[in-house]
């Protein structure tokens, strides 16, 4: 995958990130939606479900933007199958 891709897909998750961060949209819901499963209130619950989706996001972005370790210091492993 090319370095433009690359970044255009970190670009876009961070992007995605930081609007659902905002969530203007939760300000009156919690007056509206009543509890889920009788205890946790709306927003507390996007809250969660947003953290799940951060260390998804997060494992994404090392995979992409992570830089492939120089040529030279592959060599010495290459017969052991956990660096190929």
């Amino acid at each position: 995958m090319s370095f433009k891709v690359r970044l255009a897909l970190v670009s876009l998750i961070v992007l995605i990130m930081f609007i659902l961060h905002n969530s203007f949209w939760l300000w009156d819901l919690d007056d509206r939606v009543p509890l889920l499963f009788g205890f946790m209130p709306f927003a507390f619950s996007f809250y969660v479900g947003y953290s799940i989706l951060a260390l998804i996001a997060m494992r994404i972005i090392i995979r992409l933007a992570w830089p492939d370790p120089p040529a030279e210091v592959l060599e010495p492993h290459r017969g052991e199958g956990h660096l190929e």
